[in-house]
């Protein structure tokens, strides 16, 4: 299959900016922030980033997550992405001689606000349903199913290998407890 549209790879790249088998976070200071977004080509690095900014990044990123567990197991929820959304306004514009979305506002937030657009790229080209969080408890990480069923469980064959063995562990374990 083709590469990941661009529109995915960065909400994959936002969801995973905080790597939780790692315990690491990109954004966990103004600059983090500011230069997690810059590196991903939303914003200009000369722009500041305020308490509030970060703030609302990491409750979209953790609103992000949580709609994106819905896509692998059916649980997630959304409305946490929906309230961090509310304080990023969008206007609908021409774009590329098309109607499109487009931040309302500049600097940080409007860099936010594109995660947002992503969103609704990814939803109107059916990819959304194909960025999934793996399903190994101690990973969590944010990936793009590209199985033609969309049956991908992992994202890499580590995490499934852990959870295959784990299983066959157990039930070894099961088996000989009866015998």
């Amino acid at each position: 299959m083709a590469p990941s549209p661009t529109h995915v790879e960065l909400l994959v790249a936002f969801a995973n900016s905080a790597d939780h088998e790692l315990g690491t976070d990109d954004l966990t200071t103004k600059a983090g922030l500011t230069r997690w977004l810059a590196d991903h080509r939303t914003l200009s690095r000369r722009t500041p980033a305020t308490d509030d900014d970060l703030a609302l990044a990491r409750r979209l990123r953790e609103g992000l997550h949580q709609a994106l567990v819905a896509n692998h197991d059916g649980v997630g929820d959304a409305t946490p992405l929906a309230a961090a959304a509310a304080e990023l306004p969008l206007t609908l514009a021409a774009v590329a001689g098309r109607p499109g979305l487009q931040p309302v506002q500049g600097g940080v937030r409007g860099a936010l606000a594109q995660l947002l657009v992503a969103v609704n790229d990814a939803v109107a080209d059916d990819t959304w349903r194909r960025i999934k969080i793996c399903s190994a408890d101690d990973c969590r990480w944010a990936y793009f199913d590209s199985t033609k069923n969309r049956s991908r469980h992992w994202c890499e064959w580590g995490c499934g290998n852990k959870a295959k063995t784990r299983s066959y562990r157990a039930r070894q374990k099961a088996a000989d407890a009866t015998a």
